[in-house]
């Protein structure tokens, strides 16, 4: 069975720059024989693209991405108050 999943992730210009780089640390980590993710950006929005052979990698995967997703929320959050 082959699943996808997009999340897309809305910002300044300047979060996701960073936010990019963070991602590109664990790019290749993300990258496994069950699944792989694609990650695109414009200039207000990331793309996540993620394609798993089953459910349980898809589910591990979109963690990955929403745990960091998560702490860089926060960051932002604390750096703003």
């Amino acid at each position: 069975m082959k699943l996808t999943a997009d999340i897309y992730v809305t910002a300044t210009t300047v979060q996701l720059q960073a936010l990019n780089s963070c991602f590109e640390a664990e790019k290749e980590a993300m990258q496994t024989p069950r699944s792989s993710v694609a990650i695109h950006s414009t200039k207000d929005t990331i793309h996540f693209a993620v394609t798993s052979k089953d459910s349980t990698a898809l589910r591990a995967t979109l963690n990955t991405i929403t745990k960091l997703v998560t702490v860089f929320e926060k960051a932002v959050e604390e750096k703003n108050e």
